[in-house]
């Protein structure tokens, strides 16, 4: 559904912006203008139907707002410009999907329409948080509406092609009995724990647990610094691979009931008790019936859909304004350039040192 751009933009997603704003638009111009007249420009066209530069500015605003500055940094300019292609051609996609949506007059009522934007105004503690978000992401509700009725037209034909998907027993059968070791559930461990950052108090809360002074999840409400804290250190069940190793091998030794001697991690002095635990087991087919419906229906949804897709576009007349791949060999030259002439500044200062050295010793 519609996700609205965060309020604040970090400092790196200014910066990617921009990096296109130059890159994409440089000598080509946002704009094609005849006299005074200013015409859009189309970074792509759709059998005529154009996606703005603006549009793929907007999807690509919302797409880098999901990530962390972490994932973003680590970004090179080619990464970024394949990055924005790939967006142009999600964009490109969506509108043929909702030029068939519209080939099929795909009706859309009101109620369906209000009934989204409900779900959205459900996210804001207040009506005037959400006529907020529109404001600073300068969006107006009959422009929300719009495209709340675009997607839900567009879902309707997508749900149409999921429909046409149907799996048999035997074909599910068939999975099981393929897929049997990949269907074993690993054995699991139910824990508590309570974590804190000296092993002298990690002792002196064990000997209070070990002579039954007090409850183990009361003193781990109070007691751990671990973020399970407020739910007596529940960490619910989990498989071996989620912990760190010294964590894990300490839980999983333990037996229903037991708690274990202090354990060191890089997190700090933990105590953990063991609530329950789950032996590796392979579920028969009855029971694994349903998950494999789910895993299958997915598989062969998503295959229907791709093929749909591509099927629109072959019988469709797309035309690309801008030569994305172009730019990305040329980031990629100018990288490897700025490499080797890095590389022999640096070996000429080396060998320069290396002269002088030899001067001085003579």
């Amino acid at each position: 559904m519609l996700r609205l751009i965060r309020k604040n933009m970090k400092f790196i997603i200014i910066l990617l912006v921009a990096f296109f704003g130059i890159s994409i638009f440089y000598g080509l111009g946002q704009y094609r203008s005849s006299g005074n007249q200013r015409q859009t420009y189309y970074i792509a066209e759709v059998n005529k139907s154009g996606i703005t530069s603006d549009q793929l500015q907007n999807a690509f605003l919302n797409a880098i707002s999901q990530y962390d500055d972490a994932v973003l940094s680590s970004l090179d300019q080619p990464a970024i410009v394949s990055f924005k292609k790939n967006i142009l051609n999600q964009l490109i996609d969506y509108e043929l999907l909702y030029q068939q949506a519209q080939k099929e007059k795909v009706k859309i009522s009101n109620d369906e329409i209000n009934l989204e934007i409900y779900k959205i105004k459900d996210n804001f503690s207040s009506p005037e948080e959400f006529d907020e978000a529109l404001k600073v992401n300068n969006i107006t509700l009959v422009r929300l509406k719009e495209d709340i009725k675009r997607q839900l037209m567009i879902n309707s034909v997508l749900e149409e092609t999921r429909n046409q998907v149907s799996i048999s027993d035997q074909e599910l059968l068939e999975y099981y009995n393929e897929n049997k070791e990949s269907l074993l559930e690993p054995e699991q461990v139910h824990a508590r724990h309570i974590l804190v950052e000296t092993e002298e108090e990690a002792n002196i809360l064990l000997l209070q647990l070990k002579e039954g002074l007090t409850d183990f999840a009361e003193l781990a409400k109070v007691k751990s610094i671990g973020p399970s804290a407020p739910s007596g250190g529940d960490l619910g069940f989990f498989t071996r691979g989620q912990m760190v190793k010294e964590f894990e091998d300490a839980a999983f030794s333990l037996e229903p009931g037991e708690i274990s001697d202090v354990v060191q991690t890089e997190f700090g002095y933990h105590i953990i008790k063991c609530e329950e635990k789950k032996e590796e087991y392979s579920p028969t087919f009855e029971e694994a019936k349903e998950r494999i419906s789910n895993t299958l229906s997915s598989q062969r949804e998503n295959e229907a859909i791709s093929a749909f897709i591509s099927k629109l576009r072959e019988e469709a007349v797309i035309v690309y304004n801008y030569d994305f791949d172009a730019e990305i060999e040329s980031l990629k030259s100018s990288a490897e350039e700025d490499q080797t002439s890095e590389e022999t500044v640096s070996e000429e200062a080396t060998e320069t040192n290396e002269a002088k050295d030899a001067s001085e010793d003579n």
